[in-house]
């Protein structure tokens, strides 16, 4: 469905307390580390949040803030406001936001028992003396009372500041593993006093929170908290039940919205956070029906389930974050119904895992702008060249894309028949396909629109490069298939992972997989979805290990669940008709039964064209697999370096 400039739901104004908001549109606080070390404003971060401002949200609210420096610190590079020293900078940030008409709030954050020595220095405090399940935390310091009230006042404290920095609002982050949860959790709550056993005792840290702020802030000065409503595989959890008594409860204690999400171990939170569009919808909606609170909804929500959301009373407000990541632009493009030109959030959640598990700032894997926003600037190139770009993954789709946005005229050769080079295979996957066709349709659009002229079924040789005589070359040929050195290698019962992905052979009924990175693991997944009895194998100790933390989990308990056998550190001998002959690591020969036996064990770069033109080219670029196989990330980066150096 195409928006309609200002017909949807969420483009009509909003009210949260007393400040009005020009759509419904939110932009959610999410960590970058782009402050510096000491918790101040920089001009990385002035730029992030300025280009997503202008493109069109109601309100953005700013990262986790840390209100007591360093203990809270639950990333390095995290904003603080526990001192007025913060002030200018938090004053220069509130200031670029309005520039554009959005609102700006900002989330008072103390990460409690998911902070880390190695970051704070300290030792991390919480409700108990407990201990993270994740690595480098250790066991928490129980709080004192007086230490929780002296939290309570930090709190308050720093949405005084914020509002005398020029903020509208403050959110306090009482969602995920963070401090306020923690206390609202019987899983990390295990105190025995007037802050732990009953739910309404273990939430009056929240609850005196949003009071001191409605009095040391001032009663019209709009706060919510962002709750977890329900919290999955955890022993002591949160209830959905106790979730919407939660909500009743900042309500009667002053609060002027709720921001709804959820946290949670394993596999049931991987599958409900990032696999599903609008998966907490049923989160939020519920919460609406226990509250008359303004509801912010959030979690993978396109256009047409936040109309939705919004025309059937589930939600007051619909918070994008990823996909304002993806692209700053994303609100105005739907408003303008410019569908076809939002960069799309593949869901893949690599900006998570550069925060959360790396302490490194924020990535996004199609938009490496994301943090650059001003030397990504796309300027017109002083002198239009004829470009001629080889390769339709990516890599060379996303050089071509921003070639032409810059007045080149390029050319782009691509030797399938269509383009999109391995996110062809990526989508073939059930859990990826909605999300990567998304991003292959939107590069393949755009070279249309951008009038890029794409010659498809077309190899290239340095010959023809010499006869089209192009003023720049950038080669994106991708990679070749890594073949095992393993006797019998080359037996007609051995094929590969792209032609069994296509369906071009016939697989038996046993199969195994030679390779256990997330190609072998995809491919596995794929040949247990059709019915096929499937072992995947690989020298290394573990499988998956390149495949984000936050994503492995769930990948590998679908191969288990499907009957998938993975071995690992096996040695390889041979392959004949019953299949592959190794050695366990538990030293054993055996014979792993298979009528067919699929290679996916990486590639290798193809740049034979890049060393047949080098010394003929003047301007000679080799981007993406053909440097050396990696993933999306690096494609899309690579590929827009060039096409903005051109």
């Amino acid at each position: 469905m195409a928006a309609k400039p200002g017909g949807q739901g969420w483009f009509q104004p909003g009210r949260i307390g007393g400040m009005t908001l020009r759509n419904r549109l939110v932009m959610p606080p999410m960590g970058t580390n782009f402050a510096s070390e000491d918790g101040q404003v920089t001009e990385r971060i002035l730029d992030y949040y300025e280009a997503r401002a202008a493109g069109g949200p109601g309100l953005v609210i700013v990262e986790v803030t840390c209100i007591d420096t360093p203990v809270g610190k639950g990333i390095t590079r995290e904003l603080s406001i526990d001192d007025d020293c913060f002030l200018p900078g938090l004053s220069r940030l509130a200031e670029v936001i309005h520039r554009h008409g959005a609102r700006a709030a900002v989330q008072l954050h103390h990460a409690g028992i998911d902070a880390k020595s190695a970051v704070t220095g300290q030792q991390a405090v919480g409700p108990s003396a407990v201990r993270l399940p994740a690595p480098g935390r250790e066991t928490a310091r129980e709080l004192s009372v007086s230490e929780i009230a002296d939290l309570v006042a930090r709190f308050a404290r720093g949405a005084a500041r914020a509002r005398q920095a020029g903020f509208d609002a403050v959110e306090v982050h009482g969602a995920h593993p963070y401090l306020v949860a923690q206390f609202t959790s019987a899983a990390w709550n295990k105190r025995k006093d007037a802050y732990g056993g009953e739910l309404r005792d273990r939430a009056r840290f929240l609850l005196d929170i949003i009071r001191a702020i409605k009095e040391t802030a001032g009663g019209d000065f709009p706060v919510w908290p962002r709750i977890n409503a329900v919290e999955y595989d955890l022993d002591g959890g949160l209830t959905l039940k106790e979730g919407t008594l939660l909500a009743r409860m900042v309500q009667d204690a002053g609060a002027d919205a709720v921001h709804v999400s959820c946290f949670g171990w394993g596999i049931s939170a991987l599958v409900n956070l990032p696999e599903v569009a609008g998966a907490l919808l049923p989160l939020a909606r519920e919460m609406k029906k226990a509250t008359s609170l303004p509801v912010i909804a959030v979690g993978r929500i396109t256009p047409d389930l936040a109309e939705r959301a919004l025309k059937g009373g589930w939600a007051d407000f619909i918070a994008c974050g990823r996909s304002l990541l993806a692209d700053p632009h994303y609100v105005a493009k739907v408003a303008q119904g410019r569908t076809e030109d939002i960069t799309p959030c593949i869901a893949c959640n690599n900006c998570l895992h550069d925060v959360v598990f790396r302490d490194q700032p924020i990535t996004c894997t199609v938009n490496a702008s994301l943090g650059r926003e001003r030397e990504c600037r796309i300027t017109p190139a002083a002198k239009p060249k004829r470009v001629l770009v080889v390769g339709g993954g990516p890599a060379g789709m996303e050089a071509a894309r921003l070639a032409a946005l810059r007045g080149h005229r390029v050319t782009l050769y691509e030797q399938d028949s269509r383009l999109g080079g391995q996110l062809n295979l990526a989508v073939i996957p059930p859990t990826k396909r909605e999300r990567l066709e998304s991003f292959a349709s939107y590069l393949a659009a755009q070279m249309k629109k951008l009038n890029v002229e794409v010659m498809l079924s077309n190899k290239v040789t340095a010959a023809l490069v010499e006869q089209l005589k192009p003023d720049v070359v950038v080669l994106a040929c991708g990679g070749h298939n890594v073949v095992p050195q393993i006797p019998g290698i080359d037996r007609p019962n051995v094929v590969s992972y792209e032609d069994v992905l296509y369906e071009k052979v016939a697989v038996g009924k046993k199969v195994a997989v030679i390779g256990g990175e997330l190609v072998g693991c995809e491919t596995a997944d794929v040949l247990a979805e059709r019915g096929k009895q499937v072992t995947l194998m690989r020298r290394g100790r573990r499988m998956a290990t390149k495949v984000f933390p936050a994503a492995r989990p769930a990948l590998l308990n679908r191969l288990r669940s499907k009957g998938v056998t993975m071995l690992t550190e096996v040695s390889y001998h041979h392959i004949n008709d019953s299949g592959v002959v190794v050695t366990t690591r538990e030293g054993e020969h055996q014979t792993v039964e298979a009528d067919t036996v699929v290679l996916a064990a990486g590639a290798s770069p193809n740049n034979e064209l890049y060393q047949a033109l080098q010394g003929k080219i003047a301007e000679l670029y080799l981007i993406g697999d053909a440097i050396e196989p990696r993933s999306i990330l690096e494609a899309v980066a690579e590929g827009g370096r060039v096409g903005r150096a051109l």
